[in-house]
């Protein structure tokens, strides 16, 4: 059998780096899958490019891996690719509003969509990383049009993991101390496979919704919900009652929702760089998920940001959103009909995908903008539905 042609955007960049050895030993696409890495990044990156393409051949990976190119040249890159993963992207620097990053990026995500529409596989599966991703996402949809909307996906993942970690985190800190309090036997501990109900809705923003609504721990052989383990409401961000109407909310100061949101920065400002190792690992999950012949069809309800298209959920649709989703085999996957939305958690849905809305109509804006002081053909883009 052929190798798996898997091309990977910013290919000198630090997610990369995390990410390539997870790939050459068969983590990600399976053990029995062989694949040719095709890592791209711009001409400046040269050199650092040029690095990495020498520690893959010093680590001597034989799991997987058949090969690998390193390039600077976007068309070898793209060239039969079977899966996308894009990491490439114009990065946000000081100063830079989240605006001003949508309009670097959305041309960037033209050329990206450009080349896998012109050079890929017609049936290429696609992991947008770069931010905005969602948006980044949609950009993807209008250049690569014979390309499934299915097969364009963005990464929740992280956010996702982000939340269970700090479930798990706060439930075995719980259950340990219960434990040594009664005098009984140290409890199990508690990983990723007894959590079940948790899901990331919306836009990979300050907007987004970690949801804990449904969530259920898996304690002393049974599914028990979450206030079972962890009462503390407040914390959770679950609705709560208080005198005077009042209503705590999804994004309580000091909840576990704030946490994930700034979990990102949190990290930035500790290490003085960006959880390039955590993002990689959900990256793999994120495509071993949809696309490994071990895992895809078996693995539970996971947050992928996907298309609206057809959404059971009531959110909008012509948008790209976190949503939950089951992976079926043969690399496809559907909603997850089985989660339903509190009011709350549909309140800030609808706002984040206000968010979205707009962050897309100031994409095609900003593309109408640069193709018309190119002097491209009007029409190109099309006009945003609002």
């Amino acid at each position: 059998m052929a190798p798996l042609r898997v091309v990977i955007t910013g290919g000198a960049g630090q997610i990369a780096y995390s990410l390539i050895p997870l790939i050459a030993r068969g983590l990600v696409f399976g053990p029995d899958v062989k694949v040719h890495l095709r890592l791209l990044d711009i001409p400046p990156a040269a050199n650092a490019l040029a690095g990495v393409a020498m520690e893959v051949q010093d680590s001597l990976f034989s799991t997987a891996l058949e090969g690998v190119l390193a390039t600077t040249n976007d068309v070898e890159a793209f060239t039969g690719a079977q899966v996308a993963i894009l990491l490439g992207g114009f990065p946000r620097r000081p100063g830079m509003e989240r605006w001003d990053l949508i309009g670097k990026n959305a041309g960037i995500m033209k050329r990206m969509g450009e080349l896998l529409e012109t050079y890929a596989s017609p049936n290429c599966k696609v992991v947008v990383v770069a931010n905005p991703a969602q948006t980044n996402c949609y950009i993807l949809s209008i250049y690569a049009p014979s390309l499934p909307r299915k097969n364009i996906t963005s990464l929740s993942r992280l956010d996702h993991d982000r939340m269970i970690g700090m479930l798990l985190h706060e439930a075995n800190s719980r259950l340990m101390s219960a434990s040594a309090g009664n005098g009984s036997e140290c409890v199990r501990k508690l990983t990723a496979a007894d959590v079940r109900g948790a899901c990331i809705w919306g836009n990979h923003s300050n907007s987004q919704v970690p949801d804990v609504s449904a969530v259920e721990f898996f304690v002393d052989g049974r599914w028990v919900p979450i206030e079972s383990v962890i009462p503390d409401r407040t914390w959770l961000g679950l609705s709560n009652s208080l005198p005077g109407g009042g209503n705590l909310g999804v994004g309580t100061e000091g909840s576990l929702v704030e946490a994930v949101r700034k979990r990102g920065a949190a990290v930035l400002a500790a290490r003085k760089l960006s959880s390039a190792m955590s993002a990689a690992n959900a990256i793999a999950e994120h495509l071993s998920d949809w696309l490994s012949p071990e895992k895809s069809g078996h693995s539970p309800a996971v947050s992928m940001g996907v298309t609206t298209d057809g959404n059971p959920f009531g959110v909008s649709e012509g948008v790209f959103s976190s949503l939950p989703v089951r992976c079926t085999l043969g690399g496809d996957w559907n909603y997850d009909e089985g989660f339903s939305l509190t009011d709350d958690v549909r309140r800030h849905l609808e706002a984040s995908v206000v968010e979205l809305e707009d962050e897309k109509a100031t994409a095609l804006k900003m593309l109408e903008k640069a193709e018309a002081a190119a002097g491209s053909a009007p029409g190109l883009v099309p006009r945003p539905s609002l």
